[in-house]
């Protein structure tokens, strides 16, 4: 997987993550927001790096779906980019944009 894809895997955890198993969550984070090798995630749970490849197919699989299902990263990119265009246009729409671009940022 190219790093586009690994960062939408990130952000699908980060929205999505709640929904998967703790084990699959482990490994997500591990593999995608820590950089942990397969190798190193396979010590780490007493298994073999393949069967770690394999969870982590299932659980970016599950991510995928759910975004396919809801859809809320691309709707929050799709929000942001308004926002930010919004945000050059100068005076009061400028301003809005920037109130609801902290909105979301908290």
């Amino acid at each position: 997987m190219d790093k586009h894809g690994k960062l939408y895997i990130s952000e699908y955890n980060d929205c999505y993550g709640a929904l998967l198993t703790p084990y699959q969550r482990e490994l997500i984070t591990g593999y995608y927001d820590h950089d942990l090798s397969l190798g190193e995630l396979a010590q780490e749970h007493g298994i073999t790096p393949q069967g770690v490849r394999d969870a982590l197919k299932r659980a970016e699989k599950s991510l995928e779906d759910f975004e396919s299902k809801l859809g809320i990263v691309d709707r929050d990119r799709r929000i942001r980019k308004a926002l930010s265009e919004m945000s050059s246009l100068g005076g009061e729409a400028e301003r809005a944009a920037k109130v609801a671009l902290d909105i979301m940022d908290n």
